[in-house]
């Protein structure tokens, strides 16, 4: 499944990106550090919101002192479902920053935070999705066969029912999206200010340059 993210795309800066990558490296690397500085109160909201006592069962060992519920432990699965780990699963929230590097779907040419980890992309977005996607998930391989809905019910009870897709706010997320909700305003401004300050150093390095030979 994609890993849920949250991508800021920033009107009429990619070309300052690349010029900042190309010809002040520095720059770039500076100013990628305070974007990331800039996303880390994303970053720690969301890992806080994964939560350590996962309710369905195969996702965690019942332990009255924890109030976890399920017949397996943390790192083990069933029928190669994937496992859950809660530190994998916060570990697995990381910035990205853009690069002139070429990967799998293209050009990298926007600031983010992604979930990287699986299980922690299926707690964000359990539940949501089209009434033909829902169908699907509920034709399970389990011996249990409403077990996909059971598990998805118990994760909507404890954490949150989200929209399907046919409806508003189908971007909705338990922790990495909801992380974004309550920050990403604060996040564009640093974000555009920082880009700004970058563009100041570029350009003033450039006007000293042009001092120097016409000296």
């Amino acid at each position: 499944m994609d890993s849920p993210n949250y991508r800021i795309s920033l009107q009429g800066v990619n070309s300052t990106i690349t010029a900042l990558e190309r010809f002040a490296p520095d720059l770039k690397k500076a100013l990628d550090k305070d974007i990331k500085r800039s996303l880390s109160k994303i970053v720690t909201d969301a890992k806080q919101l994964i939560p350590s006592d996962i309710h369905p069962s195969g996702w965690a060992r019942e332990n009255k002192s924890a109030g976890l519920i399920g017949p397996l432990a943390q790192n083990k699965s069933r029928g190669g479902f994937v496992n859950f780990d809660v530190s994998k699963a916060r570990a697995g929230i990381k910035t990205v920053s853009p690069s002139s590097k070429s990967t799998n779907s293209g050009f990298r040419n926007s600031y983010g935070v992604v979930q990287r980890d699986k299980a922690g992309a299926i707690f964000e977005t359990a539940g949501r999705g089209s009434k033909a996607s829902r169908a699907r998930t509920r034709a399970s391989r389990s011996t249990n066969p409403t077990a996909s809905q059971d598990f998805i019910q118990a994760i909507e009870k404890y954490y949150g029912v989200l929209p399907t897709s046919k409806q508003l706010g189908n971007d909705k997320g338990r922790a990495l999206i909801k992380s974004v909700d309550d920050n990403k305003k604060n996040a564009q401004r640093a974000i555009f200010a920082a880009i700004k300050d970058a563009e100041n150093k570029a350009q003033a390095r450039m006007d000293a340059n042009l001092s120097k030979r016409e000296e």
